[in-house]
């Protein structure tokens, strides 16, 4: 099952194989991408989310990757296991530390860069 939604702004594109996917999964995913504004505020132009089931396996036989279009290279993580929801999060921990490689930690932009107080204010 493949679904097509929008993100603010961003084509999202979720891919269910092997199973169908519900409304709880969907917002699940769609709360997982939206937590990774917070980490990058430029421009998003994709975000592809591949779910899948693997019946012939009896453990991790979960996988969850996701391509986050960013300008330059994308973003991309995987993981499997058991559990959906550990897998969505464990992936976008992945995909939230290399935003931050690349683009630094944009959480704290609101605070002043030490180097660019005038000592001469402090007094």
């Amino acid at each position: 099952m493949q679904s097509d939604e929008s993100l603010d702004n961003v084509r999202l594109d979720i891919e269910a194989v092997g199973f169908t996917l519900d409304d709880d999964m969907r917002a699940s995913v769609l709360d997982a991408l939206t937590k990774l504004r917070r980490f990058y505020k430029g421009d998003v132009i994709t975000a592809d989310v591949y779910l899948k089931v693997e019946p012939s396996q009896r453990s991790n036989n979960r996988h969850v990757g996701i391509k986050y279009g960013i300008p330059g290279n994308d973003a991309f993580a995987e993981d499997s296991g058991d559990n959906w929801y550990e897998l969505i999060n464990n992936v976008v921990g992945k995909l939230q530390r290399q935003l931050e490689k690349r683009f630094g930690n944009h959480t704290h932009d609101h605070r002043a860069n030490i180097d660019e107080i005038d000592p001469a204010s402090l007094v």
